[in-house]
């Protein structure tokens, strides 16, 4: 639990400094700036060098893809029933599919499962949910929105122009390279940064206060994303035979809540921008609850 208060601790002074003076109002801006220049790419070499790239990869890569198709297919039949316009439904089904597995992901994984665990954690998310950002986000937002189509070449400059992505890409080529001490050490002194800099900028854009006219869909972005997936992948892989940290990081990576930018994609996208940052702000906060339920879950199973 001490783990937990030090999340909520940050996520409290990001809060809080959108009372003060002292900080703009562009400082959330700044910070993720920072951490996707820096503190993450920082972590992405220094995390990756010790992974099997055999199950280890494949598992960790493909259970974000296997819930987004999931997603796709259960989002399209419940709006069917439901009956909702193509905006609330690409709106849940972005913000279904994509989950938080680095600006939140990766402080709580450490958090819970300790630093040597971050990096299936990045293999999750780049290889998994970044890609999905990319090709599944913009594919919806194509689909359901009014924004200008992206082409082939578009999709494929943003995968391989974003600093995290170029930094996994060099860590894996140099897997077999051994740092130096002072770059190891430079590392070290980057990456620490992450944790604390991306729950301050959490807090700092975390809004609560929404309408409640949206409360079916945005109740069903929380259930399935936080309690039915996760549950979902707990299950399948356990019956796979698949156990110890591909197990534990694929399931609690899984858990996250919506992603940030799935909030930035339905409103540039013309989507329901309401039920987006709704679904976000209170999967935040639900996930002080959910989170520890499934480390709990996952400590009976090593």
């Amino acid at each position: 639990m001490g783990n937990l208060l030090y999340l909520f601790i940050l996520l409290a002074l990001g809060k809080i400094s959108r009372r003060l003076s002292a900080f703009p109002e562009n400082t959330p801006q700044i910070l993720n700036l920072f951490v996707i220049y820096f503190s993450f790419p920082a972590t992405v070499l220094l995390k990756t060098k010790n992974l099997n790239l055999g199950t280890d990869l494949a598992v960790l890569a493909l259970t974000p893809w296997a819930l987004m198709l999931m997603t796709v297919l259960g989002i399209r039949l419940i709006a069917w029933y439901r009956r909702w316009d193509r905006k609330t439904e690409g709106t849940v089904m972005l913000c279904t599919g994509l989950g938080n597995t680095s600006f939140l992901g990766f402080p709580a994984v450490a958090a819970f499962f300790g630093e040597d665990a971050l990096s299936y954690a990045v293999i999750y998310d780049q290889l998994g949910t970044f890609l999905g950002l990319a090709i599944f986000g913009t594919l919806v937002v194509s689909v359901y929105g009014t924004s200008t189509r992206p082409s082939i070449k578009q999709i494929i400059l943003n995968i391989i122009g974003f600093p995290p992505f170029l930094a996994l890409t060099a860590s894996l080529c140099l897997m077999k390279v051994t740092f130096p001490l002072p770059v190891i050490k430079l590392l070290e002194g980057v990456s620490a940064t992450m944790i604390p800099l991306v729950m301050f900028s959490i807090g700092a854009q975390l809004r609560l206060r929404q309408p409640f006219s949206n409360v079916k869909p945005i109740s069903l972005i929380l259930f399935l994303k936080m309690m039915v997936f996760p549950l979902m992948v707990f299950f399948c892989l356990t019956m796979m035979k698949v156990h110890g940290p591909v197990l534990h990081i694929s399931v609690f990576e899984s858990a996250m809540p919506s992603m940030v930018m799935s909030g930035v994609l339905a409103q540039s996208g013309r989507l329901n921008a309401e039920v987006a940052n709704a679904a976000i702000g209170y999967g935040l906060v639900l996930s002080f609850i959910t989170l520890p339920f499934f480390d709990l879950l996952l400590k009976m199973f090593p």
